[in-house]
């Protein structure tokens, strides 16, 4: 019994058009691993006045919300001023520096204190954070 020529070309066309789709996928799929990542990049909130912690002995403290917009954890190091004063972190430290890694799209608040300057007034800190 023989085949008809007309089911085998069908038959042929619909198997070239699968083994066409798999390779289209498979080639997506490989460029899509391949793609690298985005560099981590940290969005710093505006300073928020709070209460000091107690035992500080600073006349203010602010609060700061710092959130990795990246698409994997990665650690940050922020650096901390005020135009007149002095601004630390609770550590008494200007520099920040993250022991785990951030996790992306989660905010994490950071506390900064600032001391009177020359003419005893209290000026809003600047935050500037970065990937490490």
């Amino acid at each position: 019994m023989r085949s008809r020529p007309r089911t085998r070309n069908l038959l042929s066309y619909i198997l070239s058009v699968v083994l066409l789709l798999a390779i289209a996928a498979f080639a997506i799929l490989v460029a899509l691993q391949l793609r690298g990542d985005t560099p981590p990049r940290f969005d710093v909130g505006a300073a928020e006045g709070m209460e000091c912690p107690t035992g500080e002995g600073t006349p203010a403290c602010f609060a700061f919300t710092v959130t990795n917009l990246g698409n994997r954890p990665s650690l940050v190091e922020c650096n901390v001023t005020a135009g007149a004063g002095r601004a630390t972190f609770l550590n008494d430290t200007p520099v920040y520096a993250s022991s785990v890694p951030f996790e992306p799209g989660i905010a994490e608040q950071l506390t900064v204190k600032v001391d009177l300057g020359d003419d005893d007034t209290v000026i809003e800190p600047i935050l500037l954070c970065m990937a490490v």
